[in-house]
């Protein structure tokens, strides 16, 4: 189930439903081409509502399910660390009180619930605390009752997320790789010409001296840093007569207004503005385009990183977040931050890096010589989504098993007591110790001694 306010359930898949809005779908942090409509604009009634709307709407619909299925749900994954995180757990306790104890709830952390509780706490006026001590005191993440395992998509998540909620065992926090669908994702030999029309009706027809492209995706919100990126253009537009820059995404009027009016400021004449585009039209832009330009600023991870390299299509991004994970010199470059990025003057010297790479990148060919052909073995083996949801499923299994005991013979007896031990009972000492702190399993021992 997901939450939409213009789509309705389909009818000829029922694996899913929708969860109706009459509002845009709410947002923990920076706004999407989809909406702007903050959680923190919500009263606390409002915020209840929705909550128990959610949790009876999808019991509803378990329940539906298990009756047509003939069996239990084993598995209830919450996306984002916060209402649906809450609803989750609400839901297995109500159904454990119904007398159905079979399903456990698991939790997918992205990143803008976390970056949400990190301004709370960090004191952000925009951010005052209301929800990190909401989710704190509700105890969704106190133990594995309440959440038997969660996966963040950045590594440097695990820490942020323990920083946010300490009580929760890191032994059930792990990093999953995203995945992307390889079936969708892919080389599609698109031309240049190809991509006419997916411009603007005032832009079509000025492809025509254009032979190269390269492209932008994300919503226009600051750290995304389009203002780079079109500091950039202006720089390549004058190098390269025949390149063009194809910016992906939307925002607030007023994020579109600033970012189109600095375009026509910087006069760049072949930046062409697209609007927000589907996985489709995605696909055809990469492969297109000689790179991808994706300079956030401590991006979560870099989903759209993926999406381009699978199209075979090597990346520019900045070196801070979740790109400095996966982003080798073998698919792309990571440029130096700038600490002034906000300012005028470090968005321009980024821009200055960023479009230093675009001129290297088309010199040098790394998108039919160098990095180019090793972008799609590279998704291949180990960003794709079947990878990541078996790993998930691994994961699963590893942490709602009962614990696997074992029981140890020793030969000889440990070093206690003040009696001296030779080396197997000190290793079978080691060894009851070692298995005793992994995760899922329990161990006991017995051992030969005169003297203990």
């Amino acid at each position: 189930i997901y939450p939409s306010k213009n789509q309705t359930d389909p009818e000829d898949d029922p694996t899913f439903k929708i969860f109706k809005l009459d509002h845009d779908i709410p947002i923990c942090e920076s706004v999407s081409p989809n909406s702007s409509y903050r959680w923190h604009s919500m009263d606390d009634e409002q915020f209840a509502a929705y909550r128990k709307r959610l949790e009876d709407e999808v019991c509803a619909f378990m329940d539906e399910v298990e009756k047509k299925e003939g069996r239990e749900f084993d598995y209830l994954i919450s996306h984002h660390a916060f209402t649906n995180a809450m609803a989750g757990a609400q839901i297995v306790k109500r159904r454990h009180a119904e007398g159905k104890t079979k399903v456990k709830h698991f939790n997918f952390v992205h990143g803008t619930a976390l970056k949400m509780y990190i301004k709370e706490k960090d004191g952000d006026p925009e951010y005052p605390m209301r929800f990190l001590k909401l989710a704190q005191e509700h105890g969704v993440f106190n133990d594995t009752e309440g959440c038997a395992g969660i996966w963040v998509n950045s590594e440097d998540y695990i820490g942020k997320f323990s920083d946010c909620f300490p009580k929760y065992p890191r032994s059930n926090l792990v990093f999953s790789r995203i995945g992307v669908n390889q079936n969708i994702f892919c080389p599609k030999g698109t031309k240049i010409a190809d991509l006419e029309k997916h411009l603007r009706d005032e832009d079509k027809g000025k492809l025509a001296n254009i032979k190269q492209a390269v492209t932008f995706v994300g919503k226009f919100a600051d750290w995304k840093r389009l203002d780079a990126v079109l500091y950039a253009a202006q720089k390549y537009e004058a190098e390269f007569p025949d390149l063009a820059t194809m910016i992906v995404g939307s925002g607030p009027p007023e994020a579109i207004e600033l970012y189109e009016g600095l375009a026509k400021k910087l006069e760049l004449k072949r930046t062409f503005f697209l609007g927000p585009k589907g996985q489709d039209v995605l696909a055809e832009l990469f492969s297109a385009s000689e790179v991808g330009m994706f300079p956030s600023y401590k991006e979560p991870f870099g989903m759209v990183f993926i999406e381009c390299a699978a199209c075979g299509t090597p990346t520019i991004g900045a070196n801070s977040g979740g790109p400095t994970e996966f982003v080798t010199d073998d698919i792309g470059v990571l440029v130096d931050e700038v600490d002034n990025w906000r300012e005028e003057a470090g968005a321009k010297k980024l821009g200055e890096s960023v479009a230093e790479q675009v001129s290297q990148a088309l010199k040098e060919d790394w998108k039919g010589k160098s990095r180019g052909p090793k972008c799609v073995p590279f998704v291949s083996k180990s960003y794709s989504t079947l990878a990541q949801c078996q790993g998930m499923l691994r994961n699963m299994v590893e942490w709602t098993r009962p614990p696997r005991l074992m029981f140890h013979i020793g030969t000889n007896n440990w070093q206690r007591q003040g009696e001296f031990a030779p080396g197997s009972g000190i290793l079978h000492a080691s060894m009851h110790q070692t298995f005793n702190s992994m995760p899922g399993v329990k161990c006991y021992s017995i051992y030969p001694s005169k003297n203990q």
